[in-house]
């Protein structure tokens, strides 16, 4: 060491430790827990301080700090640690029952479930608790909103209802997009436009709606049911009332907002020999008019393992969207950290020579379709094989997750009901890394064991699945466990399990009601 970086060394040894925290608190993750390994001044300095010790537990939980918050940072600290100590855990406390309403309509989305009213023109909203949190339940209703409602969604942190009204009769028929306040059902104050209005024309009578919000932009995939089906994909912005994107093709089968811009869209060939593809589109790079799919121009498109199989069709679910943010009046100390998220892609398939419909969910990180997006930004619709992006950055099972009851995927977390236990036990898959490193069950100590085991290797799907060419072998890290939920208290069991930040909502249509436990 020379005499300049000896002095260096002293002067920072002899700063006040209040004044090494500071600079300490301007580090990545990485370069402070570097610091913490050099001596002890430094170690004792980064574990005696609520601040360093709270931005740590966030980075390896894979939370964002809340900004509407009273508590300082040591209870925030507190809570943070609890939070991760209960799903380590899996110890939901709270139990409850929530009546099914008559309407056929639902979200779970933001910590609040709501459900269309039997009258089909109002809602009836319950936001589900969160003790570590100080959270509280708190329901609602919006009488009537002046229409019918088809079908809806909900942004918490807008406070927006996206409701759609059908308009009209074949071939004559428009569906407006009414936009909403979730807490009065008033028009929105962000919006210029009550709503917007789409052309429904030569689309067959029965229609079902996929709808999604992200920032100031709303997509709509509009799908028709029968022999020569159709579906309509179209992005406006909602504060302006602008269309941003208008697709039309029989090869769409489902979408996801990837960030404000970019959109995930699952696509099936109908009459080729293809392979079902997960292409990457940038609204900002469409004009107003429609377009065909064979014209797009999307950034790349990432290829499903060679299959023997007939799609029948695909779902793509991720949940929050990725400008999703706590509301001010839910006071939340930290939330689910938006750079982190799993997509999950549902596929049901008629293999070849056998009779029964099998079901694979394909589990993606965003940070798999990033690097494809980055390396892609020369090229347009690059085509990407299955090999080049799947087996080191996915998972997939054979599982059939509900076709109705599809708020399965939170976050890093996908949840499914184990139907053998009489819907009594669910399993749950967290692709946090870092939990999945550090907070496993381990054998070799003697502290109590946690219930989650490592994904730790590339996993060949089950040999029961017979859609595909060749063996397909996955692997993302992440650690599953089984968690036992609340019995039902009647004689229908519980037929689906949703997840949400907190919680975790079980479902049963044959008895009417939901039921919900929280920490």
């Amino acid at each position: 060491m020379d005499t300049d970086q000896q002095g260096n060394a002293e002067a920072a040894f002899s700063l006040p430790n209040e004044l090494i925290a500071i600079v300490f608190d301007e580090l990545d993750i990485v370069s402070l827990l570097r610091c913490k390994q050099v001596c002890q001044l430094f170690r004792s300095v980064i574990t005696t301080n609520a601040q360093l010790l709270y931005k740590v537990e966030l980075f390896f939980g894979r939370f964002e700090n809340g900004r509407h918050c009273n508590l300082d940072t040591a209870g925030r600290l507190r809570a943070c640690r609890q939070y991760q100590q209960a799903w380590n855990n899996l110890a939901f406390p709270d139990s409850q029952i929530i009546n099914m309403q008559g309407g056929l309509s639902w979200e779970l989305s933001g910590g609040v479930l709501c459900q269309a009213m039997r009258s089909r023109s109002g809602l009836v909203c319950v936001q589900l608790p969160c003790k570590i949190k100080d959270i509280p339940e708190r329901e609602w209703t919006i009488n009537d909103f002046g229409f019918e409602i088809r079908d809806f969604t909900i942004d918490t942190s807008q406070d927006l209802v996206v409701a759609l009204e059908i308009v009209g009769a074949v071939p004559n028929r428009t569906c407006n997009v009414h936009l909403r306040t979730l807490m009065t059902g008033e028009h929105h104050p962000m919006a210029t436009m009550s709503f917007v209005t789409h052309l429904l024309s030569d689309m067959h009578e029965e229609l079902t709606f996929l709808i999604q919000v992200c920032g100031s932009r709303i997509a709509i995939l509009c799908q028709e049911h029968g022999d020569d089906s159709n579906s309509q994909l179209v992005v406006w912005d909602w504060k302006s009332g602008q269309q941003k994107l208008f697709i039309r093709d029989t090869d769409l089968q489902s979408f996801s907002f990837v960030t404000e811009d970019l959109l995930l869209v699952g696509v099936v060939a109908a009459e080729s020999d293809e392979m079902p593809r997960l292409d990457i589109l940038s609204i900002d790079s469409f004009r107003e008019e429609m377009e065909e799919y064979k014209d797009v121009s999307y950034i790349c498109g990432l290829e499903y393992p060679k299959m023997k199989a007939d799609v029948l069709d695909m779902l793509i679910r991720s949940d929050p969207t990725p400008g999703w943010s706590p509301p001010q009046t839910v006071q939340t100390p930290f939330f689910f950290a938006r750079s982190d998220r799993i997509f999950t892609i549902t596929m049901r398939v008629s293999p070849a020579g056998n009779s029964n419909e099998e079901c694979t969910v394909l589990i993606v990180a965003l940070s798999t379709i990033m690097a494809q997006v980055e390396l892609s930004r020369n090229t347009q619709k690059r085509i990407v094989p299955w090999t080049q992006w799947g087996p080191n950055g996915s998972y997939m099972l054979l599982r059939s997750p509900s076709d109705s009851w599809v708020c399965y995927v939170y976050g890093m977390k996908f949840i499914q009901l184990l139907p053998w236990k009489k819907g009594n036990t669910a399993r749950v898959y967290d692709f946090n890394k870092y939990a999945a490193r550090r907070d496993v069950r381990n054998e070799q100590t003697t502290e109590p064991k946690l219930p989650w085991t490592r994904l730790g290797m590339p996993q060949p799907l089950n040999s029961r699945c017979s859609a595909f060419v060749e063996e397909v072998v996955t692997y993302l890290p992440g650690r599953v466990a089984t968690v036992e939920v609340m019995p039902s208290d009647s004689l229908y069991d519980w037929e689906a399990a949703m997840i949400g930040e907190d919680n975790i909502v079980l479902v049963s249509s044959g008895a009417r009601k939901y039921g919900y436990i929280a920490m």
